[in-house]
C-alpha cells in the first residue's frame, strides 16, 4: 500500500468530501473534450466537445539527476524544490539536484508522513507531518523549520499529544510568524481546530488560537493574503485572523474549503482564493473562485466526481483531478471549461507548466497535455509511486522511492 493509498484508507473517516534514462513519448490514444467558446461566470455544469491540435509539440523526458529521498509532497519556490518524505525533508535546485536532506523524527518517534503544511520565505522553511496512524493515534502532528539555504535544522513545533492534533493541516508563513495548524479526523463535532503562530526564528510560540474562535470541525486550508491568515474550515466557511494575536479579524462563512485527508483542496493564487467543494454523490462538486482584492476573481463551476489532486492554478488555468480519472482544466479569470480529459486509474498530481499540464496516475506514470486543448504530448510509465509531482524551468520531478529530475525537451 503505497503512501496516497492509505491516506484515501484512513481519510475515509475525514467526512470531506541512478542510470541515466529516457522516458519517451508513445502513440496511445486519450478521450479528450474541450469547451465551447462562449463563457459564463455563473455556476454550471462543464460540456465540451472534440479538442483540436494544440500549440505545443511531443516532448520526451531525460533523466537528469537523482537523489535518495523519497517525495511524498513537492513545492516551488524561487526556482527550488522542496519535498518532504517518510522521515525527511530537503531542497532541490532544478538543474542539479539534491543540495540538502534532513531527518524529521520528533520525540523519538520514528513514523512520521510527509503532510500538505509548507511554508518559505527568505530565510526559513517549515514542513509539516504527522504520525502513522497504525503506529500511534494520539500523538501530535509536528512541524519542522530549517534554514532555507544551508538545511540547517532550527527548531521543532509538536501539538497536543491528545489524539485530537494528529494531522498537520497547513502552514504559512507572514513577516517573522510561521502559522501552523492542526486537526484530525473523524466526527467534524468532535473536532478541536488549533492554529500557532510562532517566531521563524526561535520557533517561541506567539499566540495560539482555537475553539470557541474558531468552530468545531476540520482545518481545511491555511494561506496568507496581505498580511492575513486564512483558515478553511469546511463548510464553515473561511476565518481570517490577525497574523501578530492570532484575534478573529473577519468571517467568511460562504466560502467553503474542502480537504481529503491527503491534501487540502484550496489555494491562494493572487487575489483569489479558489477551492473545491464536494456538493454530493448525484451532484459532483464544485470548483469556486472567491475575491479576496480588487482584481480578485468571483465564479463557481460544476463537475462531476471527488478532487484527489488540485485545484493547481497559474496564470491563465485552474486544474482538478478526480478519482474518476478527469482532468478538469478552467480559465482562470472566467471559470469557462477550457478542456477535460480521461486517464486510466485515479488522478495523483498535478502540476502546469509553460506549454503544458503534467498529470500523475496513482500508479503506473505520468502524462503531459497541451494546456491550450489538451492534445497529448508525452506518456511515460515510470511509476510514481502515489508520489507528488513538480515542473521548475523545464525539469520535472517525480518521487517515489527516490527523487529524479527529469528534463523536458522537445522532439
Amino acid at each position: 500500500m503505497n503512501r496516497r493509498q492509505l491516506l484515501a484508507t484512513v481519510g475515509a473517516g475525514v467526512g470531506l468530501g541512478g542510470t541515466s534514462g529516457c522516458l519517451r513519448l508513445t502513440d496511445e490514444g486519450n478521450e479528450t473534450t474541450s469547451a465551447p467558446e462562449t463563457a459564463t461566470t455563473t455556476e454550471r455544469q462543464s460540456t465540451g466537445t472534440t479538442a483540436g491540435e494544440g500549440s505545443a509539440g511531443a516532448v520526451t523526458l531525460t533523466e537528469n539527476w537523482v537523489g535518495d529521498p523519497g517525495v511524498d509532497f513537492a513545492w516551488t519556490a524561487g526556482g527550488s524544490i522542496y519535498f518532504n518524505d517518510f522521515n525527511g525533508a530537503g531542497r532541490a535546485s532544478h538543474g542539479s539536484g539534491v543540495k540538502w536532506e534532513q531527518e524529521t523524527t520528533y520525540d523519538g518517534f520514528e513514523s512520521n508522513l510527509g503532510a500538505d503544511a509548507f511554508a518559505v520565505d527568505e530565510q526559513y522553511v517549515t514542513f509539516g507531518y504527522r504520525p502513522d496512524p497504525e503506529d500511534s493515534d494520539t500523538l501530535g502532528s509536528h512541524f519542522h523549520t530549517f534554514d532555507e539555504a544551508t538545511g540547517e535544522k532550527l527548531w521543532a513545533f509538536g501539538a497536543p499529544a491528545d489524539g485530537k492534533h494528529n494531522t498537520a493541516a497547513g502552514a504559512t508563513t507572514v513577516d517573522g510568524t510561521v502559522v501552523v495548524a492542526a486537526s484530525s479526523y473523524g466526527a467534524r463535532r468532535e473536532q478541536e481546530p488549533l492554529v500557532v503562530g510562532l517566531d521563524a526564528e526561535s520557533g517561541e510560540e506567539q499566540w495560539r488560537t482555537e475553539t470557541p474562535t474558531l468552530p468545531a470541525g476540520f482545518v481545511t486550508y491555511v494561506g496568507e493574503y496581505a498580511g492575513a491568515v486564512y483558515v478553511g474550515l469546511g463548510y464553515q466557511g473561511v476565518r481570517v485572523l490577525d497574523p501578530d494575536t492570532g484575534s478573529l479579524a473577519r468571517v467568511e462563512e460562504s466560502w467553503p474549503v474542502s480537504r481529503s485527508f491527503a491534501a487540502s483542496r484550496g489555494q491562494i493564487h493572487g487575489d483569489t482564493l479558489f477551492s473545491v467543494q464536494r456538493s454530493g454523490p448525484e451532484d459532483g462538486s464544485s470548483l469556486n473562485a472567491y475575491p479576496l482584492g480588487t482584481n480578485g476573481r468571483e465564479w463557481s463551476e460544476t463537475f462531476d466526481g471527488t478532487a484527489t489532486a488540485g485545484p493547481v492554478v497559474d496564470n491563465s488555468l485552474v486544474t482538478v483531478g478526480t478519482e474518476a480519472g478527469r482532468v478538469y482544466a478552467f480559465d482562470r479569470s472566467t471559470g469557462e471549461s477550457v478542456w477535460n480529459i480521461r486517464i486510466d486509474g485515479s488522478v495523483g498530481a498535478i502540476d502546469t507548466s509553460g506549454l503544458r499540464v503534467w498529470v500523475a496516475d496513482e500508479e503506473t506514470g505520468v502524462t503531459a497535455y497541451d494546456r491550450a486543448d489538451g492534445t497529448r504530448l508525452h506518456r511515460s510509465t515510470k511509476p510514481v509511486n502515489g508520489s507528488d509531482i513538480a515542473v521548475s524551468d523545464d525539469v520535472l520531478i517525480l518521487g517515489g522511492n527516490g527523487i529524479r529530475g527529469y528534463s523536458i525537451e522537445a522532439e
